[in-house]
């Protein structure tokens, strides 16, 4: 929903640019800046972004973005998040149903004895093409610190995670986002992701006051605890087992306690197959890899669970019609 672009023409305005002329750039209908209620693709969205950082000349414009939203844009899912009286709690409603409001963005949880760790991914939909701008720099970094300013709402100002990552390469000058995540940020990564400590996930939660929104009305939170998309859920198991070289049919069917053969059967079901949710997964994630980071083809292949950069470049080019060295090499042309 154009919602989430509540505040972008108001701060591109503060730099003394035209909002709208942005827009057109994109594609983007100059109403949706103005209203809530309008239908836009995560991809233009995405775009916006990007090009209103590269106009207003602000690598960190993302940044100065994320104390006017907050997660009170995020509509009916807004009342379950006032209603968590945990931070486990609260960071599980996030995973249960963010994508169902923001579909660009995935967010899956990963616990293990330091914490919980929320992973704020830009996932890209093949049916958007591809648009002006190829980054998600600055829609991964609002993500993250929009749920910053969220979180330091609710624990203190003083709040720091226990680590903080990004899939895509520092800045040329990351002290900025130093001082926004704190010291424990670490780039080139293979996730975006922000790591709560277990004490921070015991802690409870006061009362969280009401915000305006947009919605007319909120839906009940009987009605909001739907399940998420079954093709969704696969996709982020998919995502997390690639990272620890296990996205095999049968790791991902386990991960998700079913069988490898009712998985296939509900993917079918969904018009879908488990090698294509697989491969596009392997695209998305080597577009973000070759546009943002610093890895090399090795390391990118690795991370992807290639058994060699050849390998990789097969696949890429299967897909994409050339090899991901000609894509780093337009990228680099702009």
């Amino acid at each position: 929903m154009s919602r989430a672009l509540t505040g972008v023409a108001s701060l591109v305005e503060s730099y003394g640019y035209d909002p709208d002329d942005i827009a057109r750039r994109v594609d983007l209908e100059p109403s949706a800046l103005y209203r809530p209620d309008l239908l836009i693709e995560g991809g233009v969205f995405n775009d916006y972004l990007e090009e209103a950082a590269l106009v207003c000349g602000d690598r960190f414009f993302s940044l100065k973005l994320a104390p006017i939203q907050g997660w009170h844009l995020l509509g009916p899912m807004w009342q379950l998040i006032r209603q968590a009286e945990t931070v486990d709690e609260l960071l599980r409603v996030i995973a249960a149903h963010l994508e169902s409001y923001a579909s660009t963005i995935s967010s899956p949880l990963v616990e293990d004895e330091r914490g919980i760790s929320i992973s704020l991914e830009a996932r890209w939909d093949p049916h958007w093409g591809r648009g002006l701008n190829t980054s998600r720099v600055q829609v991964v970094e609002l993500a993250c610190a929009i749920f910053m300013h969220e979180m330091r709402r609710l624990l203190g100002t003083n709040w720091r995670p226990e680590l903080v990552q990004f899939r895509h390469s520092a800045p040329e000058n990351p002290r900025p986002l130093y001082k926004f995540f704190g010291e424990k940020l670490s780039f080139n990564q293979d996730a975006n992701a922000i790591l709560v400590s277990q004490a921070d996930c015991k802690r409870t939660i006061a009362p969280i006051p009401d915000r305006p929104t947009f919605a007319v009305q909120h839906e009940t939170p009987v009605d909001l605890k739907r399940n998420l998309p079954f093709v969704l859920e696969v996709d982020r198991a998919i995502r997390l087992l690639l990272n620890k070289d296990e996205a095999s049919v049968d790791s991902v069917a386990g991960a998700l306690g079913i069988s490898a053969r009712t998985l296939q059967h509900r993917l079918r079901e969904s018009d879908t197959t488990y090698q294509s949710l697989f491969d596009i997964a392997r695209v998305d994630l080597a577009l973000e890899y070759l546009n943002d980071s610093d890895l090399n083809m090795l390391a990118i292949s690795e991370r992807l669970g290639f058994t060699d950069a050849a390998a990789f470049s097969r696949f890429f080019k299967k897909h994409l019609k050339m090899s991901p060295r000609d894509y780093a090499k337009r990228i680099s042309q702009g």
